[in-house]
């Protein structure tokens, strides 16, 4: 059943956007109580229309969806709530032979997104709205493309009460339509798996990027407790990689939430991949991803032959921080609906956990070894929403180039916005999905 809905009407009212004259609205989907059905506006549909993303750390607050879909009107666009989860998919199936299965209690975890029908047929196009249903599910390009999948498969997913469910692919996009999720479902779908947690507002349909960019301003959602994300914005050299990329770079494990909480990993993928010892003076005890050892031995090369070596605490990268580190945040107890830290794919490297812990801003790392990082491949944490400057997150490009203004240590290599990365806002604005979309 759908949980109930978090009246947000009166903050609409009280911000004096919008006069309150219903309590629902069909073309919204979520906790939104809004002012006036909201109008589909003509104009370009599909990857070629501007789309923005609006989130804050964790769920989305109601404030933040009424804020935003009242700037977005006032530009004369439209919008509508996300979701998003780690959905476990326990097998592939095709006919009666077997495309892809996890391991006996195990499964992979799979970046799911939710739109409601209006806003996928106004993002990706009519055809791919009208493939979705409540037993009916899109896959993005890269994702099908890892497992051999294809339209007309069968997958079993799990839901958040344990139940396998049945969904058949009915459609493979490319991932500049599905904007780099894994797949892509309808509300009904997500009901019936239990996929209820409300992670972003998206938005669409504005008379103009300056207009919409106004608004946000007037409603105070250009905040550095609030992220926005633009489908034309220059590439952030602190973006990490999507679920589907990460798995193409390094590999795809199957995984078991255990009765107590702590998650396993199936021994094939961990041996071929993960592998311990030490980097230096970095004693990564419970081990590291060997393409980010070897990563990040360069970039501790370059850190100490630079003399900044005192600049890195190994004494908390070898007892609080750490690499390979299996993590899932559950949302319900007993469930696979959660979502995946990066740590268990062993890509992500945290020191310094005092001074740059989760949430300490400004950080106290230092900018010379953070652009070292970025050098060698490295996102760094300190520009998440949460600023988590201890963290340093394999992307395997250089992000040492390009301007973009990072709100701490930003580049002062010019270089090309290209450089950064061949792909595009809009390709990848959903690719977060499955990976904790609220912190990044």
């Amino acid at each position: 059943m759908r949980r109930p809905a978090v009246v947000i009407a009166i903050a609409l009212a009280l911000a004096g956007a919008l006069p309150v004259v219903a309590l629902s609205d069909p073309q919204i989907d979520g906790p939104a109580a809004v002012a006036q059905p909201a109008v589909r506006v003509p104009g370009p549909a599909g990857p070629d229309v501007d789309v923005v993303t609006i989130y804050n750390s964790g769920a989305l607050r109601s404030d933040v969806g009424a804020r935003a879909l009242a700037a977005t009107r006032a530009a004369g666009g439209t919008g509508a709530i996300g979701r998003s989860a780690s959905t476990g998919m326990r097998r592939v199936r095709r006919g009666g032979s077997v495309v892809q299965q996890a391991p006996s209690g195990y499964s992979y975890p799979m970046a799911t997104t939710v739109l409601p029908a209006h806003a996928v047929a106004n993002l990706m196009g009519n055809d791919v709205a009208a493939v979705l249903t409540a037993t009916d599910i899109v896959m993005g390009q890269l994702t099908a493309e890892l497992r051999g999948a294809r339209a007309g498969d069968v997958v079993d997913l799990v839901a958040s009460n344990g139940a396998v469910l049945q969904f058949t692919i009915a459609k493979v996009v490319p991932d500049e339509i599905s904007g780099g999720t894994e797949l892509l479902l309808s509300i009904e779908a997500a009901e019936r798996l239990g996929v209820t947690r409300e992670s972003r507002m998206v938005l669409w349909g504005f008379d103009s990027r300056a207009s919409l960019d106004a608004e946000l301003i007037r409603q105070n959602l250009t905040s550095t407790s609030i992220r926005v994300r633009r489908s034309w914005d220059p590439p952030d050299p602190d973006a990490t990689l999507g679920m589907a990329q990460t798995k193409a770079a390094l590999g795809e494990f199957a995984y078991r939430v255990n009765t107590n909480g702590s998650v396993s990993i199936d021994s094939t993928w961990k041996n071929a991949n993960i592998s311990a010892g030490s980097i230096g003076q970095l004693s990564l005890r419970s081990g590291c991803h060997n393409l980010v050892r070897a990563a990040l031995t360069n970039a501790m090369n370059e850190v100490i032959a630079s003399g900044l070596e005192y600049t890195i605490n190994y004494f908390h990268a070898n007892t609080a921080g750490g690499c390979y580190v299996p993590r899932f945040n559950r949302l319900t107890p007993n469930s696979s609906i959660g979502f995946l830290s990066r740590h268990t794919w062993g890509q992500a490297v945290d020191t310094n956990t005092v001074g740059s812990c989760q949430g300490c801003a400004p950080p106290d790392m230092d900018c010379r070894t953070v652009r070292i990082f970025r050098k060698h491949g490295f996102a760094w944490g300190g520009n998440f929403l949460t600023p988590d400057g201890m963290h340093f997150e394999w992307v395997g490009k250089r992000r040492d180039v390009g301007l973009y203004p990072s709100r701490y240590c930003g580049n002062t290599n010019a270089g090309s916005l290209a450089a950064l990365d061949g792909e595009s806002e809009r390709s990848t604005i959903f690719a977060d999905d499955g990976l904790y979309v609220g912190d990044h």
